[in-house]
């Protein structure tokens, strides 16, 4: 069951799932091997932003996992700047991501510089750096470069 509207500037979209493995009742999430799953997201402007918010929460049998998110960009100098935040709670383990990218032209070249990071319980920590180009070269060819460090932050409390 999925519900998409829209009011102002704003957007809001709710869906339901549900997988009933008896047959019996398909409303009934109660029994053994049924599992659900309800997101609502939604999209909403802020001054000269616009920020989108979403919760998802999936319930099996065997584990329940929950997820919040918040992602927003803007304008900023000659390019966009974006802006993004998750964080998901697991039965077995926790885990959290954030990140920031900046993407801007120069003549005909794209030019992106972005970082994240991410920690998971149980697991090492993980920042990730990134710089790419593009230039066009006429009839549909592009010449790519790409620059990508990462570094892991073992946890070894975890071991």
């Amino acid at each position: 069951i999925q519900y998409a509207t829209s009011f102002g500037g704003s957007s809001l979209t709710i869906g339901y799932l549900l997988k009933n493995a008896s047959g019996a009742d398909f409303f009934d999430s109660s029994a053994s091997g049924n599992s659900n799953t309800m997101a609502i997201k939604t999209a909403v402007p802020v001054g000269p932003l616009s920020a989108t918010i979403a919760y998802t929460s999936d319930n099996t049998a065997s584990a329940t996992n929950n997820t919040f998110g918040v992602s927003t960009s803007m304008a900023a100098g000659n390019g966009t700047i974006s802006v993004a935040y998750v964080s998901s709670d697991n039965q077995t383990a926790d885990a959290t991501q954030a990140s920031a990218k900046y993407a801007t032209t120069s003549g005909t070249a794209s030019l992106a510089v972005g970082y994240s990071t991410t920690d998971a319980t149980g697991s090492s920590n993980t920042n990730l750096m990134t710089a790419s180009i593009s230039q066009s070269v006429g009839t549909g060819a592009s010449v790519f470069a790409e620059f990508v460090n990462r570094e892991i932050v073992y946890n070894f409390s975890s071991y």
